[in-house]
């Protein structure tokens, strides 16, 4: 039962992740050239999206080729965190800026800000919650001794 339960879970999470990647990936190739103050971002976003869909890939091809999977992984991950700050540094650099005819098209913006907020928010959540659970589980062993 539970093992259906974690297949279930894994498999709405990956539909997803597939979806915001060729959200990203859409939104960047619709606005390619609507965002004159900072034309990089569109670029960023179809970067992106198409480097999280080429991890989904390797998700599958680690069962076939095991050793070459995990350096593409490795490398993708660096690549891939690299990109992220860099794109953190184009949005976020916008943010205080006068909107005018010189500045991205909202949408495009908002996409992108958006969804950086949302990244920073999960990658909160995955350094808290191991946190909090080695808590709980060292209170609770703490009690029962």
């Amino acid at each position: 039962m539970q093992s259906s339960h974690y297949l279930c879970v894994q498999i709405f999470t990956f539909t997803i992740w597939i979806g915001l990647s060729i959200a990203m990936i859409v939104m960047g190739a619709i606005y390619k050239d609507d965002c004159p103050i900072q034309p990089y971002i569109p670029i960023f976003l179809m970067v992106l999206g198409v480097t999280h869909l080429v991890v989904y890939l390797l998700l599958f091809l680690r069962y076939v080729l095991e050793n070459c999977s995990i350096v593409l992984e490795g490398l993708i991950g660096m690549f891939s965190f690299a990109w992220f700050i860099t794109g953190s540094v184009w949005v976020f650099s916008l943010y205080s800026k006068n909107k005018g005819p010189n500045f991205c098209d909202q949408n495009l913006y908002s996409f992108a800000f958006g969804f950086l907020i949302f990244e920073y928010v999960l990658i909160g959540i995955g350094l808290i919650l191991p946190c909090f659970g080695c808590s709980v589980r060292s209170y609770l062993y703490e009690r029962v001794e």
